[in-house]
């Protein structure tokens, strides 16, 4: 099964090899012990893994941790990490957290001495490291003389004590990767600051900093929606048999026209029925939009993306909603909101032939694995979100923009739950996020499932789908290149 290229990231981490994790150094080493900086010939930063193009401070390093480590050693910089203390320092996010940065550098050997002698040297010179006489910030610095046994005079300065002590999510991120020294060429000396900081937000490609209150939030919002009920259990099947014959576009913004929201009890009361397993349905499709309407990044896109998105993850959703519950009721089966129930043994014969090809892989991969992670209500949310997000296909540009920083939000919310809850290392947290993200895999291979299924039992009138339920689990038809105009 494949899982969202968009995930990737998380699987990369899992193989990056140049850290160390709890405390066993990973690299690939040589017969002798000593680590291999190489990878074809080319050089590799002791630090990060991206290419080095020498030594620089007793380590092979790249030009952007040569630079980090320089200004970090020049300002005696303090930072503070907000996750651990041992996060991943690989080169697509070095930036994310300066404080397990700077701790890999000294690990793997950074001399911080080799900086103040590379700075003393340059000031001897003249040259200042790109920066010119007029321009100096320590032109003006306190200083001792001393004479040396040839009777020359030394003149040592005296650093300022400074003590920037910031964390990663200050909202300071340096210009790392740019070496002044490599700059002769193309810029003066004396026009170059000896350090440049903006004020940016992270860039899109790099987790951001995690806002605790999200799982909070998208909790009160499943609490809110799976309590929205204003009639009784048994009103809930009075309305089966009428097919619904509206379109999807008019009933999603007036789900009460498909079902009642009478209250949900996802239990094996009973055995389930065709006529429950529609009605069951319907109770769902309530429910998700009610849900879709109470995200925020969901009410901010555009009324023709909102039904492209939501269309596309009704079936998804319903999986993995009836899933959980289900797994949260202890039943080895599905449950449906309206009591009623599936197994894999037994049942009704028309409902064990409709999901004859679903039970197997909905067991092994979507219940084992929730079971096996006990998964909890947090993770639900996050997941279902992540979920929701992870398709931008058919959206208009604004609306891709809004979807794709939707899902980075909540995969960075999930991987710091993870990381705070669940597990003692950034290692074990991401390879949790990685699981959750192939059990969604299995999740969209049960939707073609089902989209399949309903097909077929409506064509052979198995199970008398009304034209919604049709419509809903459609599958969009191949794209076809258009014939060749004829003359």
């Amino acid at each position: 099964m494949l899982v969202d290229p968009r995930f990737d990231v998380f699987f990369k981490m899992e193989q990056i090899d140049d850290y160390k994790y709890d405390g066993v150094d990973a690299s690939p080493s040589t017969s002798n012990g000593i680590p291999d900086s190489t990878i074809g010939g080319r050089l590799i930063c002791d630090v990060c893994g991206d290419v080095a193009f020498g030594k620089h401070y007793g380590i092979n390093a790249c030009n952007g941790c040569k630079g980090f480590f320089r200004r970090s050693v020049w300002s005696r910089r303090q930072y503070s990490c907000r996750f651990g203390g041992d996060c991943p320092v690989v080169k697509e996010h070095r930036n994310v957290c300066r404080s397990c940065r700077l701790k890999k550098c000294f690990e793997v050997g950074m001399n911080p001495d080799s900086v103040q002698n590379e700075r003393d040297r340059n000031a001897k010179n003249g040259g200042g490291m790109g920066m010119g006489p007029m321009q100096s910030p320590i032109q003006n610095t306190p200083s001792k003389e001393s004479m040396i046994s040839n009777g020359q005079t030394k003149r040592k300065r005296i650093r300022p004590d400074t003590t920037d002590k910031m964390t990663q999510t200050d909202g300071k991120m340096e210009i790392e990767d740019y070496d002044y020294e490599m700059a002769e060429n193309s810029t003066p000396p004396g026009l170059l600051p000896l350090k440049q900081e903006r004020i940016s937000t992270p860039p899109s490609d790099l987790p951001v900093p995690i806002d605790y209150l999200i799982p909070s939030m998208l909790m009160d919002i499943e609490h809110k929606v799976f309590f929205n009920h204003l009639v009784t259990v048994g009103d809930s099947i009075n309305e089966t048999k009428t097919p619904i014959t509206l379109p999807f576009e008019t009933v999603f913004r007036q789900p009460h026209l498909v079902c009642n929201r009478y209250p949900m009890n996802f239990v094996n009361n009973r055995v389930l029925t065709p006529e429950e397993l529609i009605d069951g349905w319907r109770r769902h499709f309530t429910y998700y939009s009610d849900w879709c309407h109470a995200m925020d990044e969901f009410c901010a896109l555009s009324p023709e993306d909102q039904v492209v998105l939501a269309k596309k993850k009704i079936i998804l959703h319903g999986w993995l909603v009836h899933a959980y519950y289900s797994y949260k009721s202890g039943v080895d089966g599905i449950c449906f909101a309206n009591g009623a129930a599936h197994l894999p043994e037994g049942g009704h014969p028309s409902i064990t032939e409709f999901y004859k090809e679903c039970m197997p892989r909905y067991l092994n991969y979507v219940i084992y694995p929730m079971k096996n992670f006990q998964m909890d209500d947090n993770e639900m949310v996050l997941v279902k979100c992540i979920m929701f997000f992870s398709n931008e296909s058919g959206l208009s540009p604004a609306g891709k923009a809004i979807v794709s920083a939707a899902r980075e939000k909540y995969l960075s919310a999930l991987y710091n739950y993870a990381r705070s809850n669940k597990c003692s290392t950034s290692a074990q947290a991401t390879l949790r996020i990685a699981k959750f993200m192939i059990m969604l895999s299995a999740v969209t291979s049960l939707t073609h499932l089902m989209n399949e299924g309903v097909h077929v039992t409506s064509l052979f009138n198995i199970i008398e789908f009304d034209q919604l339920i049709q419509a809903t689990h459609k599958t969009t038809p191949p794209q076809h290149s258009p014939h060749p105009p004829t003359s």
